[in-house]
């Protein structure tokens, strides 16, 4: 029964009941007529209330199709109910694991950046301290960084955020430290030396003429160059003079011609003079050859792509021989080994012969103007009728004004490799270096001398002497493939050196 029906049903009830006690407790007592009649009209009274309230009740229940219906429309709702909140809970589930899978990706990159900086910092790291100053990192893998907690993602992020944070601290002290160890440096160096280096016609040099032969103030030089200067004495007597820094000197003779720089020993064109007790280089020297030693970088900008290389000799020429040791041979060995070695390095190779044939030496020159390559550079083997020498020489070649090491006439005629005077000087000084380094062989020094390849060439060009053939202990070296590299790595090294000095 529906519930709005109940009370009026239970008044009926009641009503019906009150009509039967009275009923009852009348037929106790004898009733009048009148008590008759009220009787029977209270019956008929419950009657009524009990057929109007039966017969309402049947009027206003629901049929079973009715039923039937709002309870199939009830489970709709509640299937769509559990639908939603099934689709709902999905959702969420969906959200949290993209967060999970987002802050796992955040933390192992983090953490695999941290690790990546630590190992490049290790240095600044260990500068700044002691390791535990810096917060270790998480302890859990970061590969099975998706099945922690977004509480614990969050914590390792943390962490990392910290070690970053640390690492970075580690990397400025370490730059703060190197940087006063720099301007300590920089404070206890002359206050005259600079990287930078001055114009040669910006320089005040005092300058005189003797013999013929143009010369300008040592003392001068050294101050243009930030140097310091001091005599050399023999004897009690004034012999030399060297000037120099921390990372330069130059000695000179008045003796002789020959001197160092940088403990390399170098052929001057002309010995150094004393005039009124005050030293002088002769300014071709200076111009052509001090100068390109002594700069930081050169002030006429080259290139250095295209390197051609001479093995001297070939064919009917052998070159110098000592038994069966030929230098013909030996100079194009040399020279396919430094050329592999340069295209591996990615220079351009021009060979002037890659067998056993004689290009002339006008031929040669001829090439060098064809393929006008960057470098010039032709190798030979020395030979003496002395069998002692032994060693390394490099030469360039003779500028205008000056002599051969061994000559003193003095050369007037200008060469097309004389516009690149200061340049072959610098190539000759590092590729002797070069091989001095690799091979540990004598040094014999940079000399100039009238060679017709390199005179002739239209780029800087150096010839060098690998060796004396002539010298029984030092043939079997240059016959060596082990001596040959060694000889090419310095020949490598010194090109390295002279990239360095090009603008």
């Amino acid at each position: 029964m529906p519930k709005y029906l109940l009370p009026s049903f239970l008044a009926a009830c009641a009503l019906l009941a009150s009509v039967s006690v009275m009923a009852q407790t009348v037929t106790d007592v004898p009733l009048s007529d009148a008590d008759v009649k009220i009787k029977t009209a209270a019956q008929n009274t419950a009657q009524t209330a009990v057929q109007n309230a039966s017969s309402g009740a049947a009027t206003k229940l629901p049929t079973a199709e009715e039923i039937a219906a709002e309870r199939a429309r009830l489970e709709r709702m509640r299937a769509a109910l559990a639908a939603e909140r099934a689709a709902l809970e999905q959702y969420k589930a969906d959200l949290v694991r993209r967060q999970q899978e987002a802050a796992a990706a955040a933390a192992k990159a983090k953490v695999e950046e941290d690790i990546k900086a630590a190992a490049q910092k290790a240095a600044a790291q260990k500068a700044a301290g002691p390791a535990a100053s810096i917060p270790p990192p998480a302890k859990e893998d970061p590969v099975s960084a998706k099945t922690l907690s977004p509480e614990e993602l969050q914590r390792q992020r943390q962490l990392a955020i910290e070690r970053a944070k640390a690492i970075e601290k580690a990397v400025a002290t370490q730059k703060a430290a190197d940087a006063k160890k720099k301007a300590a440096a920089a404070a206890s160096a002359p206050a005259t030396t600079s990287p930078k280096d001055k114009d040669v016609a910006t320089m005040k040099l005092r300058k005189i003429t003797q013999n013929k032969v143009r010369y300008v103030h040592l003392r001068d030089v050294a101050v243009n160059y930030g140097l310091t200067f001091a005599y050399t004495k023999s004897a009690n007597k004034v012999s030399g003079a060297t000037i120099y820094d921390k990372t330069r000197k130059a000695v000179f003779s008045t003796a002789h011609r020959d001197g160092t720089v940088n403990g390399v020993q170098v052929y001057f064109l002309y010995p150094m003079i004393l005039k009124n007790n005050e030293p002088y280089i002769s300014e071709v020297d200076f111009l052509t050859c001090l100068d390109p030693l002594l700069r930081y970088k050169t002030p006429v900008k080259l290139g250095m792509k295209t390197i051609m290389i001479d093995a001297g000799h070939g064919g009917t020429d052998p070159g110098a021989i000592n038994g069966a040791h030929k230098e013909k041979v030996y100079t194009l060995q040399i020279a396919k080994r430094l050329q592999a070695q340069l295209e591996k390095l990615g220079f351009r190779v021009i060979m002037t012969r890659t067998g056993d044939t004689y290009p002339t030496l006008q031929e040669r020159a001829a090439l060098c103007k064809k393929y006008k390559p960057d470098l010039y550079l032709s190798i030979h083997c020395n030979s003496s009728t002395n069998k002692t020498p032994a060693g390394i020489e490099t030469y360039r070649a003779v500028p205008v004004g000056g002599t051969e090491t061994k000559g003193s006439k003095v050369k007037i005629e200008k060469q097309s490799a004389n516009e690149f005077d200061a340049n072959s000087s610098r190539l000759a000084y590092e590729i002797h270096k070069g091989m001095l380094t690799a091979t540990g062989g004598t040094d014999r020094g940079t000399r100039h001398q009238a060679i017709y390849v390199i005179g002739n060439a239209t780029c800087p060009a150096v010839l060098v002497e690998v060796g004396y053939l002539s010298n029984a202990a030092e043939v079997k070296k240059i016959a060596s493939p082990d001596y040959q590299n060694k000889i090419v790595s310095g020949i490598l090294a010194g090109l390295a050196g002279y990239g360095s000095f090009l603008r």
